[in-house]
């Protein structure tokens, strides 16, 4: 399995262990889901079966059925960052943790983008749409973006300077645009023919 930079990346695990793993309760658990794919003698189209996963996702990201999630998600992000400050009562540990779970353990951040940004990559290698390219293009410079943010927060932990928090809402301001876009041009595409 690969998880978190934390755990060690490329990691093993018993079956068992996954299992209880993905039983766990909580506000972050998985609800045990799980797919189990057969083989079949049906012919399976990949290059289609991908174009129409990015356009989904793409169509789901656009189309988020609350304004916490998405590009909307970020854009809101931008302005409760600085609620947040000023109504910390321990700004250090707030903003290093928020900066920490970013980067390193998997929830938002450049983690997902760099995720995704390879997989364009892969599509692209494929597929060869230049939509893919210029995804993968994008996706580079929004994960990068994310890096950004984190080292913002890190910075306001250590300062408690406010100048930090407003650059990072600036930049997730960004980010949400760069995105909305990036995901507007991918919903576009078109299957092969």
């Amino acid at each position: 399995m690969v998880d978190t930079k934390q755990q060690g990346g490329k990691v093993t695990t018993s079956l068992k262990s996954l299992e209880l793993a993905r039983a766990e309760k909580g506000p972050m658990s998985s609800k045990n889901l799980f797919y189990t794919i057969n083989k079949t003698d049906k012919n399976f189209d990949l290059k289609e079966a991908i174009i129409t996963a990015i356009r989904n996702n793409a169509t789901d990201y656009l189309n988020p059925p609350i304004t916490n999630i998405g590009y909307k998600g970020i854009l809101k992000t931008s302005k409760e960052i600085i609620k947040w400050y000023n109504t910390s009562q321990d700004i250090e540990n707030e903003f290093n943790t928020s900066a920490m779970i970013m980067e390193k353990a998997g929830t938002g951040g450049a983690l997902f983008r760099n995720l995704y940004r390879d997989f364009l990559k892969e599509s692209y290698d494929l597929l060869k749409l230049d939509e893919l390219k210029s995804g993968h293009k994008a996706f580079i410079e929004v994960a990068e973006l994310w890096t950004s943010v984190s080292q913002l927060f890190e910075k306001v932990s250590k300062t408690k300077d406010f100048k930090y928090v407003q650059q990072a809402s600036d930049i997730l301001k960004t980010i949400s645009d760069k995105e909305k876009k990036a995901m507007e041009m991918l919903s576009k595409i078109k299957p092969i023919r």
